[in-house]
């Protein structure tokens, strides 16, 4: 036994060093370091924002999948990664850059499918539309243990994922949210989800249920939701803070004049607010490209370290548009 040790030892040393060529052998992502304004110091403060870099991610196709369309972002604080998730049932593992806490690059180191429970195979339209991202067990101390919390339009569901692909459990929703016939459409149903550090799982429709005007809602898995005024834009995305607070990121866009609006609107979510209360909602910051900002389709948020997140645009799979990847730092926390 002694005798076949060392053999052992050179076996399981190649086998890492071959994983380790495995994980490198993505290819480079090509990044490249974009302005949303010229010249760049007059937007690094955007109302209670600050800009800390913006990377332009090209499309292109990596190991069968296309990385473009990109709709949810999560961080995992204990392996290092954000996750980017796509329209298309996909995700993407990124490693961010950073110097002196602005982002300078970001590389690839985890690509995979979405299983789907019934077929045991990667997901087709309809069912792969995925929309909303957020992270279980992502601080948590420990490696390797993440769960990817994600939701659907088109069939409006919340599943559960490692962070491989593989289905873990599709997440009990109230009769309500089941409910297409509430929505505005198959393309505006639970565009965000996030994990709330009291209130649990919280999702927001892209426009409001049942055609109500003059408030959005955020919603539990029970059904019951808070209110808050409505803006001129679309739900695209939902980002529990530690405070209780939730960061909402909104989309409006005009085809008449290409014109871009994103607005970040903090709600505040005291501990022990009645359902169907009015939250006060705050707005953050607007990124408008009528007021000059090279902006584009952002629907994807994600909480990094400290008062720091991440955004990320959807390309819609077009080349007009582009990728972006943007690091910003929430002012006065």
């Amino acid at each position: 036994m002694n005798a076949f040790l060392p053999y052992l030892l050179l076996a399981v040393l190649a086998a890492a060093a071959a994983a380790g060529r495995a994980q490198d052998s993505f290819p480079s992502l090509g990044a490249k370091t974009v302005d949303l304004c010229e010249p760049p110091s007059a937007c690094e403060r955007i109302g209670g924002i600050r800009l800390l870099g913006v990377l332009e991610l090209p499309a292109r196709t990596v190991n069968g999948h296309r990385f473009a369309g990109f709709s949810g972002l999560a961080w995992d604080e204990d392996d290092n990664l954000l996750y980017a998730l796509t329209d298309h049932g996909v995700v993407f593992g990124l490693r961010p850059a950073l110097h002196n806490h602005r982002l300078v690059d970001v590389t690839l180191r985890h690509a995979a499918a979405l299983i789907d429970p019934r077929t045991r195979r990667p997901m087709r339209w309809k069912r792969s539309d995925s929309e909303g991202l957020d992270i279980l067990n992502g601080r948590n101390g420990k490696k390797g243990d993440a769960e990817l919390l994600v939701s659907f339009e088109r069939e409006p569901r919340i599943a559960r994922y490692r962070p491989d692909g593989s289905h873990i459990a599709d997440i009990q929703l109230s009769a309500k949210l089941r409910d297409v016939s509430r929505y505005h459409g198959g393309n505006t149903m639970l565009e965000s989800v996030c994990m709330h550090p009291r209130e649990g799982i919280l999702t927001a429709p892209e426009k409001p249920l049942d055609h109500e005007t003059g408030a959005a809602r955020l919603y539990r898995m029970d059904g019951s939701s808070w209110r808050f005024p409505a803006s001129r834009g679309d739900i695209v995305a939902l980002e529990c803070l530690p405070s209780g607070d939730v960061l909402v990121m909104e989309r409006d866009y005009s085809t008449l004049s290409l014109r871009w609006i994103i607005t970040l609107r903090r709600l505040r979510l005291p501990a022990g607010t009645a359902p169907d209360s009015l939250l006060a909602a705050e707005t953050v910051a607007t990124l408008d490209s009528g007021a000059g900002l090279h902006i584009d389709n952002f629907e994807g948020l994600a909480h990094h370290r400290e008062n720091r997140f991440f955004m990320v645009s959807d390309d819609n799979n077009v080349f007009v548009q582009r990728t972006l990847l943007l690091y910003f730092e929430l002012l006065g926390e």
